[in-house]
């Protein structure tokens, strides 16, 4: 469906929603509620356009949270931002260290290879992250978080044709301070978090933090009759800050992370899979053996996915040290920026039993990944109706992974990055004003791969009785080259109450070689992923009580980048073996709205709420010459998704209490396959049904007689719904697996500050 099909829907629901809107604010308009009791809407500052600037006066479709906002929310992760943005899917990444699958507006890459760029950019203390690894952070020392929706490629480059996360950790206080959080959650659950500041002198100050955490697993393990250790986090951050002179900034970070926890698999290959799972299965065992293979998976959805038949925990560690160094130069009329990071990780990967209760396809993945970056900026700071920025962007990042024993291969790459970017805003007048933004990009990917013949008689596994072919011996070498192009306008018109824009932007993803590639054929370069979207945007403050935000979006996707997993037959193989590649397949159009509203019903009370409506489908998808797009499924692609929150301030005589809830939930939506031979009736289930979730907390505050804090939270989670459920799953071809999620859980969190 095209732009010009598409328009009139646009239209229609944005002028719905501006109805009802001025409906509301003719009502609310009515409050009792003061303009002092309305200033509990404590303004939030938003850096999306790489300035400080008011949320409300940003013509790009934005989502913000402060510290104290994910704390009263109880936002631990990265991943759970996911339960208050609209038209956004986040989950963990279980086959990436620390790896967050992010997805916004239908726009994802949910896979550890390194090879291919994600489709959501994350940026950490302005450093742009090149992969998905490490991302899915612990929020308990981060300022603000910033999520940013669609196309943002002319001042975050490449690779946000989705959107961008923006997270922005606290800097050191230059005063003394202490800062201490111990939590306890279900199944010995225990998390030690801690800040200290220091003052060094009255230009300079130093933040140390450290993290402690460990869990026990909790899906009962039947096979190994325990419960598996889950977590085991330690990391560690030094942050120093000083004035180097009246008009020079430097900011120093140094974070290092050892994660040593597994991870929970289930088997859902279906009746018809090659691989026989029953050993070790036990009394459960189905007449027909064949029928073993979904067994682990039916018994624990049975049990709400409380247990696991895993033979062998599925270990995930993820080992890295980062570096990163800010300069703010005071230039007069422009402040000059220097942004520095520097990578260094490792993630070794070891899985098994893929869910099963016995060995069936053992994989052990080392890989090792380094990251350089650059980035200049120079920003004005003029009175006048004219505002820029302007900026220079350098990447260096390299792979190389060691993968064995049943597909046996050594990959890597090397990728050089370059960019120049811009963007200037003029007012025209107090009302109207105009943005036009460029990017123009190059880059380089020098891409190996050397596969050996499979070890089959020292690596032999049950597969119906059958033993894996041999593979084949090939190096492949590959240079990817390419340049783009990238540009954004938006119009939009201040009024008293708020403001209205219009925006054109397109985006790209990069193209390059899929790591895991097993045969010459399929180890050849796929192109460039490009969008163009056009999107309109209502922002209104229609009573001192009341925010609403309204947003509406077409955007048209070509040359989109499908990543394909097949039985190894198809592609000159054994049929026991996987065959992976990435090719440039199809055309998507993604049309939506998403509303964000907050109202202060008074200075105690207020509510929220954040919903997404999403229409994607693929107009062409040809898959060898055959157009598949009436049966290929968009992954984790909602039609909806909701939030509705809020938060109560009591005051009591020992302190204040603020009591917080959100219910939020989502549409069913797809994981991967390979829709051309997919079997959409004895399949695996690839589907992630609908859920929704209710979290509730309280928290006590109390300040003891000197002044210090002391907090305690209560908090359930998902406490509507006890066991778990299938977050992320993948048909491999040859047999198909999942990710379960965790659901309902209590816990308590003490903390203490000075």
């Amino acid at each position: 469906m095209q732009f010009t099909k598409k328009l009139p829907k646009l239209l229609a629901g944005f002028a719905a929603g501006a109805f009802v809107v001025s409906m509301v604010g003719t009502q609310t308009s009515l409050s009792l509620v003061s303009k002092a009791q309305a200033q509990a809407t404590d303004e939030i500052i938003v850096t999306a356009r790489k300035r400080s600037e008011s949320i409300q006066d940003v013509p790009v479709a934005v989502s913000a949270l402060s510290a104290a906002q994910l704390d009263k929310g109880n936002i631990p992760m990265t991943q759970d931002l996911g339960k208050l943005v609209p038209n956004v899917a986040f989950h963990d990444m279980a086959y990436a260290g620390a790896g967050l699958a992010a997805s916004i507006r239908g726009l994802n890459y949910d896979d550890t290879e390194k090879s291919n760029d994600p489709a959501v950019g994350v940026t950490i203390d302005g450093v742009f992250a090149a992969n998905n690894g490490g991302v899915n952070l612990d929020l308990f020392d981060v300022e603000s978080i910033e999520v940013l929706r669609g196309p943002q490629g002319t001042l975050y480059g490449r690779n946000t044709i989705g959107g961008v996360i923006n997270i922005k950790r606290s800097k050191p206080t230059r005063e003394l301070g202490f800062k201490m959080q111990v939590g306890i959650e279900e199944d010995a659950t225990q998390d030690l978090q801690a800040i200290v500041n220091f003052p060094l002198g009255d230009k300079a100050g130093l933040k140390v933090g450290m993290r402690q955490l460990e869990a026990d697993n909790w899906m009962y393990n039947v096979t190994t009759q325990r419960r598996d250790k889950l977590k085991d986090v330690e990391s560690h951050t030094v942050s120093l800050d000083f004035d180097l002179t009246d008009k020079v900034y430097v900011n120093v970070i140094y974070d290092n992370v050892d994660d040593q926890s597994n991870r929970n698999n289930l088997a859902i290959t279906p009746d018809t899979g090659s691989f026989n799972f029953c050993t070790g299965i036990g009394a459960a065992v189905p007449a027909d053996p064949l029928k073993c293979a979904s067994a682990s998976a039916d018994l624990s959805e049975a049990n709400d996915y409380e247990t696991t038949y895993d033979a062998a925990p599925f270990g995930m560690t993820y080992e890295t040290e980062n570096l990163t160094l800010n300069v703010d130069v005071d230039l007069n009329n422009h402040t000059l920026k220097s942004i520095t990071g520097n990578q260094d990780s490792e993630e070794l990967f070891t899985i098994s039993s893929w869910g099963s209760p016995t060995i069936v396809f053992p994989v052990v993945r080392d890989i090792k990944f380094e990251q350089f970056s650059q980035e200049f900026q120079l920003l004005s700071d003029f009175d006048g109706p004219l505002s820029y920025v302007l900026g220079y962007y350098y990447l260096d990042a390299s792979f190389d992974q060691d993968s064995g024993p049943i597909q046996n291969f050594v990959s890597g790459q090397e990728l050089e990055a370059t960019a120049i970017f811009g963007e200037l805003s003029y007012d025209f007048s107090n009302e109207w004003s105009a943005t036009v933004g460029m990017r123009y990009t190059e880059e380089e990917k020098d891409f190996f791969v050397r596969n050996f013949t499979t070890l089959a008689e020292k690596n032999a596994f049950a597969a119906n009785g059958t033993t894996p072919a041999g593979g084949f011996a090939n190096s492949v070498n590959e240079i990817y080259e390419d340049d783009y192009l990238q540009h954004r306008l938006i119009i939009e018109r201040n009024f008293d109450n708020g403001m209205v824009y219009i925006s054109a932007s397109n985006g790209f993803r990069s193209g390059g070689v899929f790591a895991r590639c097993t045969d010459p054929a399929t180890c050849t370069p796929f192109g460039t992923e490009e969008v163009i979207n056009y999107e309109a945007g209502l922002r209104l403050e229609p009573s001192d009580s009341l925010i609403f935000n309204l947003t509406a979006f077409i955007a048209d996707y070509k040359d989109k980048q499908e990543q394909v997993t097949t039985n190894g037959n198809l592609c000159g193989q054994a049929a026991s073996v996987t065959c992976t590649f990435s090719l440039n397949a199809a055309e998507v159009s993604i049309s939506g709205i998403e509303i964000e509203s907050r109202y202060y019903a008074s200075e105690n009370l207020s509510f929220n709420t954040a919903i997404g409506v999403l229409e994607a489908e693929y107009d062409s998808y040809d898959d060898g010459g055959v157009d598949i797009s009436d049966i290929a499924k968009l992954r984790m692609a909602p039609e909806y998704t909701f939030s509705l929150g809020f938060d109560y301030d009591v005051e009591l005589s020992g302190g204040d209490l603020t009591l917080a809830g959100t219910f939020s939930g989502r549409d069913e939506y797809w994981g991967q396959a390979n829709w051309k031979t997919f079997d959409f009736v004895n399949g695996s289930d690839v589907k992630v049904d609908s859920y929704e979730s209710l979290d509730l907390s309280a928290t006590f505050r109390s300040e003891t007689a000197n002044g210090n804090q002391i907090r305690i939270i209560v908090f359930g989670n998902d406490i509507l719904e006890e066991g778990g459920r299938i977050a992320r799953p993948f048909d491999a071809g040859a047999f198909a697996f999942a990710a379960p999620a965790k659901r309902q859980h209590f816990g308590m969190k003490i903390g203490y500050e000075f």
